[in-house]
């Protein structure tokens, strides 16, 4: 099994609230994907090489976020992220958003490949494992 990890933070900014003045729940799904963007871009993966390269997508087909406490505007939230690959065709992104210490919310998304042209799952590309493996000296 891989596990990656990242922690970075996003400040709440005023379209992303409600009338109530609290993050809309939509915008986590957002904030879970900074989390992913941030973690790829830690270890140097570039998804669009991917899909250049070897002709395949990384979509999303499974989301779930466990809504804990409201955050409002101007918070500072913290998000982190960990990446679990167990060789299978699912990749997962664990997330969970703290204003300090606080557990606002919590959640994950599933991904897999799929080829451009068949639109099916497919393992991911062995330049893909390679990356993750020699960049993180992984064995």
């Amino acid at each position: 099994m891989i596990e990656l990890n990242n922690t970075t933070q996003v400040r709440v900014r005023y379209a992303e609230t409600d009338k109530m003045g609290v993050v809309y729940n939509a915008n986590y799904f957002v904030y879970f994907e900074v989390g992913r963007n941030e973690i790829m871009r830690q270890y140097n993966i570039h998804l669009s090489d991917y899909e250049q390269n070897d002709k395949v997508y990384f979509p999303l087909f499974d989301a779930y976020a466990r809504y804990i406490m409201p955050a409002g505007y101007d918070d500072l939230l913290t998000i982190e992220t960990k990446f679990i690959y167990n060789d299978s065709l699912k990749m997962t992104f664990e997330s969970t958003i703290k204003r300090g210490e606080t557990l606002i919310c919590k959640g994950y998304t599933n991904h897999c490949f799929v080829s451009q042209t068949t639109m099916k799952p497919v393992k991911p590309p062995a330049t893909f494992l390679e990356q993750i493996i020699s960049q993180n000296n992984i064995k």
